[in-house]
Formats: structure tokens, C-alpha cells, sequence
């Protein structure tokens, strides 16, 4: 969403409700973070799933939120079984492939499996990386703090990209996105990456910069993955769920496609 499009005083609005929301699942546990990401992430998915549908596809829209809340649920619930989880994708593919052999299944049944699969695995996989945050120490936090080092990359992207934006990143993707946003959004990631760091002991200062780097790298890229899904699909918004900023994709697109490195870092090297 460009600088001119967006309802700045609505966004912010509607992002404090939304904080709102996170605060208050933080209080109740892990479990309750749980069921709040996996029920965005769901309608995530469900929003690319009807634009898809509305471009004359015959995928089955309700695949989409079932496969995300499958994956999303196999990774939090059985965090140290790795087969449940490839058990569960590899379901999602067989079934996706067993409904396009229906007799209606429309003139390009190859094409709607795989964007059905697509569709899955990007959002529902993202998801899926960002509620393993909430099965390590401290979780709830590790998952928050993600978010929020996001959300600090997109809002310094914002207003770096306002004020020096001149070189385009990807114009034939996001003509409003710049390398000087892009800059201005991985400073914002690093500094949050520190702070956070500083404030969660299971992470520390050094671990939070790097976390900040990966998001910093990877925000962009997610917000870019979208608007090119976007431009084939010929729509401006993923959906109009959120006041100032279109859709729950348009919100989660940069969360979910950082989250699956972002905990493979966690995993790895530092817990």
C-alpha cells in the first residue's frame, strides 16, 4: 500500500486494535495466542482463496483455511513430532489433487491444485513457523517480539520510502516501493531485533540483531511475494478486513513469510 493510498489515522487505529488483540491473548497463554494467529492466518488464506476463485478458478475455497489451520495446528500441538506435521502436508496435497478429479473441475485442474497447494503452503507454512515460536521458552514473547520487529520494519520503510524514496526496488511489482524505504525498514528491524533482545533474556542482544537482520531481509521480500500474487490475481488488496490497510494478508504477508527462518534460527542457534 503506497503512501498515498493510505489512511494513515485508520491504519494506526486499526493497528492498535489489532495490538489490543495480541496483548490480551499474551495475558491468557500460549494456547489462546495459538487459536488468535491461527484464526487470522485462516482468514488470510480464506481472502486469497476467493480472490483466486473470483479469477474464474475452480479451486475449493474452503481448502484454503483448513489446510493453513491443519498445518498451523500439527506444528503447535505436536511440536516434537516432524512426521505428524509432513504426515498432515502430505494429506493436503493428496486431498487437494483427490477434489480437482471431480466431473466439475473446470479446464485447468493442474493449475487450480497448484495454486491450492501454493496457497497453503506459503500462508498456512508461514503460520505454521510462527506458532512454533510459542512451543520454545517464553514463546508468547518470542512470537511478539516477531511480530512487532516486523511491524518496525514496515513502519520505517514507510516513512524512509516517503521521505528519500527515489530508486524503485521492483517496479514492475510495487512501483512504490524503494531501496531507500527498504534501508530505512532494515534499520528500524535492527533496532527493534536489539531492543526486544534486550528485554527477552532467552534471546539476548546479539540474537535480537541478527533476528532483526533476518526480518529486516525478509519483510520486503514477503511484501513483494504478495503484490506479485496480487498483480496476476489483478486486485489492489488482498481484502477489505482491516480498515487503512486492506486485507489480513496485507497485514501478515511480511510475518508469515519471515517466521518459518526466523524459528529455524531460534531452533538452531540459540535455544
Amino acid at each position: 500500500m503506497t503512501a498515498s493510498s493510505r489512511n494513515l489515522p485508520q491504519a494506526v487505529a486499526t493497528a492498535l486494535v489489532l495490538l489490543g488483540l495480541m496483548l490480551g491473548a499474551m495475558v491468557s497463554g500460549p494456547t489462546a495466542f495459538f487459536w488468535l494467529a491461527a484464526a487470522v492466518v485462516s482468514l488470510a488464506a480464506l481472502e486469497l482463496f476467493i480472490a483466486v476463485r473470483g479469477t474464474g478458478r475452480r479451486i475449493v475455497t474452503l481448502m484454503g483455511p483448513a489446510g493453513a489451520l491443519a498445518l498451523m495446528a500439527a506444528a503447535y500441538f505436536r511440536p516434537q513430532e516432524l512426521g505428524f506435521l509432513v504426515a498432515v502436508g502430505a494429506v493436503v496435497v493428496v486431498l487437494t489433487f483427490s477434489i480437482t478429479l471431480r466431473p466439475d473441475r473446470g479446464t485447468t485442474p493442474a493449475t487450480d491444485v497448484a495454486w491450492t497447494v501454493m496457497g497453503i503452503f506459503w500462508i498456512g507454512g508461514g503460520g505454521a513457523g510462527a506458532v512454533s515460536m510459542l512451543t520454545v521458552r517464553s514463546g508468547v514473547s518470542v512470537l511478539l517480539a516477531h511480530v512487532l520487529i516486523t511491524a518496525a520494519d514496515d513502519i520505517g520503510a514507510f516513512f524512509a520510502g516517503t521521505a528519500f524514496g527515489r530508486h524503485k526496488m521492483a517496479p514492475s511489482i510495487s512501483p512504490a516501493k524503494s531501496w531507500e524505504g527498504a534501508a530505512g525498514g532494515f534499520v528500524a528491524a535492527l533496532a527493534a531485533g536489539a531492543m526486544f533482545g534486550s528485554i527477552i533474556d532467552v534471546i539476548g542482544v546479539g540474537h535480537g540483531i541478527v533476528i532483526g537482520a533476518i526480518i529486516g531481509f525478509l519483510a520486503p521480500a514477503g511484501d513483494l511475494a504478495e503484490s506479485l500474487v496480487k498483480r496476476e490475481l489483478g486486485i489492489k488488496d488482498s481484502g477489505r478486513m482491516l480498515p487503512g490497510h486492506g486485507g489480513m494478508l496485507d497485514r501478515l504477508d511480511a510475518i508469515v513469510f519471515g517466521a518459518p527462518t526466523v524459528f529455524l534460527y531460534l531452533h538452531f542457534a540459540v535455544l
